[in-house]
Formats: C-alpha cells, sequence, structure tokens
C-alpha cells in the first residue's frame, strides 16, 4: 500500500531534524551550559582584575546554573592567559578576563602567538574605569593641574613620573603628557602598583597614573592629591577632579575597562547566551553597588559596540606606543 502522503512529510522532516541535531555547533547549543565553566585572569590573586573577576564569578555562577571557577594565570603582560583561551577550544566553556593590556601586547612585542584580534572575540565590559592623574603631597605644592604643569617646566629634573612597568597604561598616557605640555618628566618604572604607591607616598617620584582602587586609601590620609583624571567624563567617584579633555587636552578620553573575551569561532549562539547573562549580571544592583565600592563603573556595553571600542583602543594605543619607541622583547 503507497503510504499517505502527510506521513512521507512527517517522516522527512524528522530525518531532516535529525541530521541538523547531529551538525557541528547545533547538538551543544540547546544544553547550554551543561558543565562548569571557567574564567582565566591574568593576573595574580588579590589584585584588582582578580577581586573582580571573583565577584562577576559568583554571580555568574548563580545565572548559569553552573559552577565557574577562577583561574589565575599571570604572567609576560597578559600573554600567557591570553595565549591559553585564545587556543581553548571555542565552546562558551573557556572566558578570558583582560584590560587593555591585551590589545596593547600587539605593539609592545615583536610576535605574539596569537592575534588578539582575530583568535579572541569580545563579549562585552564587566566594569570600566579610567586613570587619574595624582601628585605626591610630599614633594608636589601644587594643587591645580595647571600650577602642575608650570612647576615642572620650571624645575623638569625634579618632576618624574612612575607606572607599574614599560609600556603599561600609566607610562603611556605619562608620555602623552609630556608631549602635550612639552614637559621633560623622567618614566620611572616599578614593578606593580604597590611598589609605585610606596615611591609616590614617600616623594620618591612625583606624580603617577593609577586607578581609584589603589589611590583610594592613600587619599584618605593626604599623601596624594588628584590633579585630573582621564575619561570624557568626570567620575562619579571624583566629582571635583576635572578632566584631561575639559582641561584642554584632547586624546585622554578612553577609558580602561575589564571585559570577558571567548576563543574566536564560539557558536554564536553561544555568544548570545553570554552576553545576555552577562549583562543581567551586571544590571543587579548588589553588583553595581559593589563594583563601585571597588572604584569601578559597571560595564555591559552591547557586543558590537564594545567589538568596535576594542579596535578603537587597539589602533589607538599602538599609535602611541610606536611614538614613544617602548619594546618589551
Amino acid at each position: 500500500m503507497t503510504p499517505h502522503p502527510r506521513r512521507i512529510f512527517l517522516t522527512q522532516l524528522m530525518a531532516s531534524g535529525a541530521s541538523l541535531a547531529a551538525s557541528p555547533g547545533f547538538a551543544q547549543t540547546p544544553d547550554y551550559p551543561s558543565r562548569p565553566l571557567r574564567i582565566v585572569v591574568p593576573f595574580a590573586p588579590g589584585g584588582g582584575g582578580d577581586v573582580l573577576g571573583r565577584l562577576f564569578a559568583q554571580k555568574f555562577s548563580e545565572s548559569m546554573k553552573q559552577p565557574v571557577i577562577v583561574e589565575n594565570k599571570p604572567g609576560a603582560s597578559s600573554v600567557i592567559a591570553s595565549d591559553f583561551v585564545a587556543k581553548s577550544a571555542p565552546d562558551g566553556y573557556t572566558l578570558l578576563l583582560n584590560v587593555p593590556l591585551l590589545v596593547q601586547t600587539m605593539s609592545l612585542y615583536s610576535k605574539l602567538p596569537y592575534d588578539a584580534l582575530a583568535d579572541l572575540t569580545p563579549v562585552t565590559d564587566l566594569a570600566i574605569s579610567p586613570q587619574w592623574l595624582a601628585v605626591s603631597t610630599a614633594k608636589v605644592k601644587a594643587t591645580t593641574f595647571k600650577a602642575y604643569v608650570e612647576e615642572a617646566r620650571r624645575n623638569p629634573q625634579d618632576y618624574n613620573y612612575a607606572s607599574i612597568g614599560p609600556g603599561s597604561s600609566g607610562h603611556l598616557l605619562g608620555y602623552a603628557l609630556n608631549e602635550a605640555n612639552g614637559l621633560g618628566m623622567t618614566h620611572v618604572p616599578y614593578k606593580g602598583s604597590a611598589p609605585a604607591m610606596m615611591a609616590l607616598m614617600s616623594g620618591e617620584i612625583a606624580a603617577v597614573f593609577l586607578d581609584f582602587v589603589t589611590l583610594k586609601p592613600q587619599l584618605a590620609v593626604g599623601k596624594v592629591r588628584l590633579l585630573a583624571v582621564t575619561g570624557s567624563q568626570r567620575s562619579p567617584l571624583t566629582p571635583d577632579v576635572p578632566t584631561l579633555a575639559e582641561l584642554g587636552y584632547p586624546g585622554f578620553e578612553a577609558a580602561a575597562w575589564a571585559a570577558l573575551f571567548v576563543p574566536a569561532r564560539t557558536p554564536p549562539e553561544v555568544m548570545a547566551r553570554l552576553e545576555s547573562e552577562i549583562r543581567k549580571v551586571l544590571a543587579q544592583p548588589d553588583v553595581q553597588a559593589r563594583v563601585r565600592e571597588l572604584g569601578y563603573e559597571p560595564g555591559g556595553m552591547p557586543h558590537a559596540q564594545f567589538v568596535a571600542q576594542v579596535r578603537t583602543d587597539a589602533a589607538r594605543w599602538g599609535a602611541l606606543i610606536k611614538k614613544a619607541g617602548v619594546k618589551l622583547d
């Protein structure tokens, strides 16, 4: 007996569905995530990036209904961690938390084992933070940025600036400040923010560009003074501190970010789920309060907008690094 046409259609439809479900990239998507995720952090435990990663991992675990493990892989200006994630399976289970150092290393090193723009895909930012220009109250009399520039011009030998290392954002921002004002401040690199802060408090160096998390404890006791901040608008954390842009210095508008990345070729459905859940977590009032308490502003930029931001930052930092002639190899 000849099968009914409706039965033939249903049989073909079921076969087609089975074939689609067996195809690569489809079978694993409906039940994602079905096992623990991990966030790889390129910094040692206890630092600002690590604290932010652990805060987010806890909330992200609740949202994804799976354990989220933070794995620290510090070293080589974040290259070790970035390389590890770039070469991980593109399945949405391994994420990288990084900062603009990710794109700065593209110009700081002659060769990297990965392409930061091609082998890693931005998801969205978790937090943003400008950098504050802080001066030592033990060394600098100026209470305004204008007065500081005038003092530095009169006595260039007494004015230097610290950074957490060659090629860091603080180093490059100080270089740009020199260029913009015709100053001759000497760059003094330190191995991290702690020794740089010790030098600032003692008056060993005059100034530094750093995040508010690091500077806040010393502001309270009068060891440092804030003269200006990067970014396109004043920070709510320090509403009385002017931006460099409003002081007449364009080029300092971009703020630093801490963001999540995944290996390239991660399925679009997984990317969409990650972005959606991350933004839900960042919208929680207690998360926003804790992020601000740490000294940051909550992120959550739409994916396409953040991809454009990363590429813009790569070009901007690359041009500045080339001009400064900084190389780490």
